[in-house]
């Protein structure tokens, strides 16, 4: 028996350069504010949930924590005593974020933040027409020690799955229909990789290109269509050096028992299942070589 994560809930992150990085969220990337406490915290909606991203101000930016959303219905004490059974150590708190009243808190094999919950508050703002204003808060991809050791306690713990592999270093994890809502790549540095934003389809990502451009808010990498997932993506830096994905058509396995992801017709496999990347012409679609930031070998 696990805890069963559903979803991507929602994502912390410190910030140096809070106005602009706010400003960033909220005009360009068009997320709505769904709290300001006015006292370094802001909250950010996407969506039904109260916030789908929050920036707290402080001396160092990045990763600050990440919030799953688990099945079943009521108190959290049936999920705390399945992961103490599992050796993990948590504990449930009360109140810790705005829209949550109740939620765990653990941390990963790398010590990373994260909050466990069934229920968050409704946004009262989901969307806003300015911006690019993406639909949901994609996918999550972090930089660990051993991502063969986060891929076990994503699975054994949380009840995720692998989608891809890239080599044995970067892996692909879905909790629900999704190919992947949290990635993990081994490496030296600790922190985000990147965050992803879905966008409703090819021409919001196009849109997203000119706003980028006009906002002077250089493309890092983009755009292009990735193998693995074989979404349509852009990257760029936000004020804090926060890498950012808009993306789009990202695969999608309806039918969990069947193994394989939906079939497009621009899957190099038929049927397109979970597998391991190597490095070359495949690992991308189309599109141009990555960045040295993207590199992994």
């Amino acid at each position: 028996m696990v805890v069963k994560v559903v979803k991507l809930g929602f994502l912390g992150l410190n910030t140096v350069n809070g106005d602009e990085t706010a400003r960033h969220f909220n005009e360009t990337v068009g997320l709505p504010v769904a709290e300001d406490t006015k006292s370094g915290e802001i909250y950010f909606a996407c969506g039904n949930d109260h916030h789908a991203l929050s920036l707290h101000r402080g001396d160092r930016a990045g990763f600050r924590h990440v919030g799953l959303q688990i099945a079943g219905e009521g108190a959290l004490n049936d999920a705390l005593k399945t992961l103490q059974g599992d050796g993990i150590k948590g504990a449930i708190k009360s109140d810790v974020l705005p829209g949550l009243k109740s939620t765990i808190e653990i941390s990963d094999p790398d010590g990373y933040p994260i909050y466990l919950y069934r229920e968050m508050s409704s946004s009262t703002r989901p969307y806003q027409p300015v911006g690019v204003a993406p639909q949901k808060l994609g996918h999550l991809a972090m930089y660990v020690a051993d991502a063969k050791k986060s891929e076990k306690f994503y699975t054994d713990i949380l009840g995720f799955r692998w989608s891809d592999w890239i080599l044995d270093v970067f892996v692909f994890m879905r909790c629900n229909v999704d190919h992947h809502a949290m990635n993990f790549l081994t490496a030296q540095k600790r922190g985000m990789f990147h965050v992803a934003w879905e966008l409703d389809d090819v021409s919001r990502l196009i849109h997203a290109c000119d706003l980028l451009a006009r906002r002077k808010a250089r493309i890092l990498w983009g755009p292009g269509r990735h193998g693995p997932g074989h979404n349509i993506y852009v990257y760029h830096y936000d004020p804090d050096g926060n890498v950012i994905e808009f993306f789009t058509e990202l695969d999608r396995m309806s039918q969990e028992e069947l193994g394989y992801f939906d079939p497009r017709p621009y899957h190099r496999d038929n049927p397109q299942r979970p597998k391991v990347w190597q490095l070359g012409p495949d690992a991308d679609i189309w599109g141009t070589p990555p960045p040295p930031e993207f590199r992994l070998a």
